[in-house]
């Protein structure tokens, strides 16, 4: 730039504060003086460059702005996103004072949250849409069961799609999808085929979070912490519970039950939006936490590479890795952990179905005291998970065998229950005392979380590279108890003179004693190397190939349109 010029255009520089800083004006300088005038003004530009920026930095200080993604490339180009949500600066200190393996867990509680919320929803909605619509125990049963469809069909691509692309890509679309189908429950209780398909994409979409929240623990915390990590995660279960039953019987008797399934799902998405802005913070402060959850480093305790998306190879193309899926099922260890898992959901999904109804019928209280009554098991949940997972990660900091403390923590949480229910359902003063009642399923429930810190750790114990493929594995036979169960249950009171007892308690009460048997005797708890393990197809699966295509075709698509949206998310 000419000194002419530069001496020009600076008479008022944008941006510059009300004292009008600037260099001073000048017509066409002389020859003699033009190099020192040019070296005068440039010292001048940058004062008032420093002048502006500090005052901006002024204006700003009392907020924090989180930063944006980088691309796969690295940290830039992060400067050109859209700015995220805004934090006080107290908060905001203290928010960036925790670590990202400890945020981590918390966002994924609060996705948990959202899920237990859209699922007590329909359990308290249930009472007055049946009574609206006339439906019996049976058909009621029935709705509530048809979520879980979609979630037992989900579960193993589910936790192929996380262990492929990676829990943190997964988790977000499938909170949005789960929320948009709670908004459109509403609008399809007339058609009972609509309805239960409705809540059948619910399921779906519910049925990645797990697989998704456990490959992005395993990724990112490392083996100690882990029982802890679990927990707090798991935890957000029991905070939804507690939120669910409180808010849906307020919202169904000011608003009406269809306001509740519009709120719930409006949640869901600015949860979205805040767990975005969430991750973007975490590869701005810590890019390696970052690159663990991308699978561009090597998994937190993992000697070996986080999951998998592919590799690159040099002629740009991409290496599908494969998930030991058969492996998992020659492993003794994972079948026991499955029917462990079985036998844990049929007790919470029978119970998390059933128990506003249950309390209604027994304590011949209203929708809003039973929802109350119903929040506090799942408050007890909450507090005994914390206990669980700081206990057992306790118990391994000071040298106690990984396998005694999670064969310890499922113990408690299937046999105390287990008598806890017998004792519900055949003592006469707890029969008669409904006090009794209440404060006996309380700790039945509560004290079953301790599997949080048992069965939950264990995926990670086995394999910390495909914890997430094999929780799909493991949560496919535990969704059957949500098909299943919550279906019998209403099926066996209309067919029993509503015995609570033999359609709720004892069937659990006998499932949860088999499974801590089995999960004692069978269960393993040292990493085991399923790639060097037999993974040689079945006989049967000749039969399967069509589907196998199908699901290949699909894990394609949705990694392009992975990378699709996020090169226009980072242009």
């Amino acid at each position: 730039m000419q000194p002419a010029s530069l001496c020009a255009s600076s008479r008022m520089l944008p941006g510059a504060s009300s004292s009008r800083v600037g260099l001073p004006t000048c017509s066409a300088p002389r020859p003699g003086l033009a190099s020192a005038a040019l070296q005068t003004s440039k010292a001048r530009l940058r004062d008032v460059t420093t002048n502006v920026a500090m005052s901006k930095s002024r204006r700003q200080s009392s907020f924090v702005s989180l930063p944006a993604e980088p691309t796969a490339a690295g940290t830039a180009g992060h400067a050109d996103a859209a700015p995220g949500f805004q934090l006080p600066l107290g908060i905001s200190k203290f928010w960036d004072s925790i670590p990202a393996n400890k945020k981590i867990p918390l966002a994924c509680a609060s996705a948990f949250c959202l899920s237990n919320m859209d699922k007590v929803n329909m359990t308290v909605a249930i009472i007055p849409i049946a009574q609206e619509l006339g439906w019996s125990s049976t058909v009621a049963g029935l709705v509530q069961s048809s979520f879980f469809w979609g979630f037992l069909l989900a579960q193993v691509p589910g936790g192929y799609f996380c262990s492929s692309i990676g829990g943190r890509r997964m988790l977000p679309p499938s909170v949005a999808l789960w929320s948009t189908a709670t908004v459109v429950v509403p609008f399809m209780v007339t058609s009972m085929p609509a309805l239960c398909a409705t809540r059948s994409v619910m399921g779906l979409g519910e049925a990645m979070a797990p697989s998704a929240i456990v490959d992005m623990i395993a990724r990112t915390v490392p083996k100690e912490q882990r029982a802890g990590a679990v927990s707090t995660a798991f935890a957000g279960l029991h905070v939804g519970s507690i939120l669910g039953l409180l808010a849906s019987p307020a919202i169904i008797n000011t608003f009406g039950w269809r306001t509740l399934f519009l709120t719930f799902g409006a949640v869901g998405i600015l949860w979205y939006a805040a767990f975005e802005s969430l991750m973007r913070n975490i590869a701005e402060t810590e890019p390696e936490v970052a690159a663990r959850l991308s699978g561009r480093a090597t998994a937190a305790g993992s000697p070996l590479p986080s999951a998998t998306a592919s590799a690159t190879l040099k002629a740009g193309q991409q290496q599908q890795h494969i998930v030991p899926y058969r492996a998992f099922l020659r492993s003794t260890p994972v079948r026991a952990l499955m029917f462990t898992h079985f036998s844990h959901n049929w007790f919470n999904y029978t119970m998390l179905a059933w128990m506003p109804t249950y309390f209604t019928d027994t304590l011949s209280v209203d929708l809003t005291h039973a929802a109350q009554t119903a929040l506090l098991p799942p408050l007890a949940g909450a507090i005994s998970a914390t206990t669980a997972g700081a206990l057992a990660d306790a118990l391994i900091s000071r040298g106690a065998p990984t396998a005694v403390v999670r064969k310890l923590a499922q113990c408690i949480a299937f046999l105390i229950p287990s008598s806890l229910l017998l004792l519900a359902s055949h003592n006469p003063c707890t029969a008669d005392n409904n006090t009794a009642a209440v404060a006996t399923i309380t700790a039945a429930l509560g004290l079953s979380s301790f599997s949080l810190a048992g069965l939950y750790c264990t995926h990670q114990d086995l394999s910390p590279k495909y914890a997430s493929a094999m929780l799909g594995v493991t949560n496919t036979a535990a969704a059957l108890p949500g098909v299943i169960g919550v279906a019998t249950v209403g099926f066996l009171l209309d067919h029993t003179e509503r015995s609570w007892d033999l359609a709720l308690f004892l069937p659990s009460a006998a499932i949860m004693t088999t499974g801590a048997v089995v999960f004692t005797l069978f269960s393993k708890h040292d990493q085991i190397d399923f790639d060097a393990m037999d993974n040689s197809p079945f006989p049967w699966e000749a039969k399967l190939e069509p589907l196998k295509q199908g699901v290949q075709k699909v894990v394609s698509a949705v990694q392009g349109a992975s990378s699709a949206v996020s090169s226009l998310l980072h242009r």
